[in-house]
């Protein structure tokens, strides 16, 4: 499913984000935010996913700023600067929703910053992913979830196919840490050999290994470490497989969440998110229309 954006179709993702804020914040009612978000959308620290659970009917939408360096698709340098095989910083909108207790799905766009061929150029990268919470947290052991990407995409550039547990511990009644340990897949299936024949879902999988790609996403063991102050903002550190990178986050008006972080000691990155509850939400418009 590859395909890059063009001005037109920026301005209508980003009008898309706007509306469903602008909705939000004028109904003024919804589950407050309890975790910030990953670099795909998912609940967890920058880029290692965590096993926390949203509440069923959770909806979230950010924006996620992946530094050049660490580009997913080219791992070029030196590549010239008028061509698509350099390294890039990629722009990543989600729209994640807890659809179930147990079960959440995300979609992703992926853009790349800069310079994109004339043919290559549309709304995005599209990726489905979805993740299911195997245990809930409980005293005296972690949550464990397993997250999925699915596999009939053609050119996913976040792979993730891992599993993770995640043990909060309190500090005092304001301090809490988070622990986080996980495995991402090194193996992947996909269609990617399946070009020129994009509406076929069904044929040409194949196993892949994730050290292939430029920037592999959660091969092996990751883990993550999150200090936090009144679930109102902290600090985090993880190992997401391939780099040690740390950051900072603040929750502001209960939904919005704005966070930093510095890749490998290299790069900056930055991320922002909105949530609310849907069935909240409607319940509330319900009322308000009668």
């Amino acid at each position: 499913m590859s395909g890059m954006r063009t001005a037109g179709s920026r301005l209508t993702v980003r009008s898309g984000v706007a509306g469903v804020l602008l909705l939000a914040v004028l109904w003024g009612i919804g589950l407050p935010l309890r975790a910030q978000s990953n670099i795909s959308g998912k609940p967890g620290l920058l880029y290692i996913p965590t096993a926390e659970l949203l509440d069923d009917g959770t909806f979230r939408i950010g924006y996620f700023y992946n530094p050049s360096h660490y580009d997913l698709r080219n791992n070029n340098p030196n590549a010239k600067s008028n061509t698509a095989l350099r390294q890039q910083s990629q722009s990543i909108y989600y729209f994640h929703l807890a659809v179930l207790p147990r079960l959440e799905v995300n979609l992703n766009l992926f853009h790349i910053n800069g310079y994109i061929p004339l043919k290559e150029r549309g709304i995005g990268d599209r990726q489905f992913d979805i993740k299911y919470g195997i245990l809930r947290e409980k005293a005296r052991r972690p949550s464990l979830a397993v997250v999925l990407s699915a596999p009939f995409g053609i050119d996913n550039s976040l792979v993730t196919y891992a599993v993770a547990a995640t043990k909060h511990f309190s500090l005092s009644k304001e301090w809490e840490t988070q622990l986080t340990l996980g495995i991402g897949s090194p193996y992947y299936f996909d269609r990617s050999d399946n070009r020129g024949n994009d509406y076929n879902i069904f044929a040409n999988y194949k196993l892949h290994s994730k050290n292939q790609l430029p920037g592999p996403y959660l091969s092996g063991p990751f883990g993550g470490v999150k200090l936090q102050y009144r679930k109102a903002g902290g600090v985090m550190a993880e190992w997401d497989s391939q780099h040690l990178n740390l950051g900072a986050y603040a929750t502001l008006f209960r939904h919005w969440t704005v966070q930093a972080g510095v890749i490998n000691f290299d790069q900056v990155t930055v991320a922002t998110s909105f949530q609310f509850g849907l069935q909240k939400s409607v319940k509330q418009l319900v009322k308000q229309t009668k």
